[in-house]
């Protein structure tokens, strides 16, 4: 692999005569030079995928493949269910939605395609709302708690935004699951389809 053109104008300026102050400000400038134009890349990137997302969000005839039992994605049951929704435009997977509702919260993550490879997930969290007097959850209201979008390039992810600064921490971890989820959730419903 060659070294960028940035590099090698760096190397031939370099003479016995140059110091050492100005070879540091020259390689300084050409390491910022480089991830400017990288983190230029991700955001070129990013505004693409979120016309991807505006594009699939608003169509409206998609052919919607439903799987309303969790232990038929999940390969167990939840305490308050689950459901898994793939959304087709002819034969292309656009966006799969996962609801599960777990003991004290729900979970919902949007997953988005382009040329068949995840891009974008949107995913929350939402806890059931405790009743003060009783303290005992009421199924009937929601407190979100945590909310995430997920940058995928080439099924790498690029850059994530989340709610809850804590779980930077865990957002690969996160990726690898959603990668691994969206393999899965595939299969399953292609099989449903047909």
């Amino acid at each position: 692999m060659s070294d960028p053109p940035v590099l090698r104008q760096a190397a031939e300026r370099c003479t016995p005569f140059m110091t050492t102050k100005k070879l540091i400000s020259l390689i300084s400038f050409t390491v910022l030079a480089l991830s400017t134009i990288h983190g230029q890349n991700d955001d070129n990137t990013v505004l693409k995928i979120r016309k991807v997302y505006q594009k699939i969000n608003s169509y409206k005839n998609y052919k919607i493949v439903t799987i309303d039992n969790s232990e038929d994605f999940l390969g167990e049951a939840t305490d308050n269910g689950g459901t898994l929704k793939g959304y087709y435009k002819d034969d292309t997977l656009q966006k799969i939605v996962e609801w599960i509702g777990l003991s004290n919260r729900v979970i919902e993550n949007e997953y988005y395609f382009d040329n068949n490879k995840l891009v974008f997930v949107y995913a929350t969290e939402s806890n059931y709302h405790v009743n003060d007097s009783t303290q005992s959850l009421d199924y009937t209201k929601l407190d979100k708690s945590f909310e995430g979008r997920y940058y995928f390039d080439n099924e790498k992810l690029i850059g994530a935004v989340l709610s809850d600064k804590g779980r930077n921490k865990t957002k690969q971890i996160d990726a690898d699951k959603f990668l691994a989820s969206t393999r899965d959730y595939k299969k399953i419903l292609k099989t449903k389809k047909t």
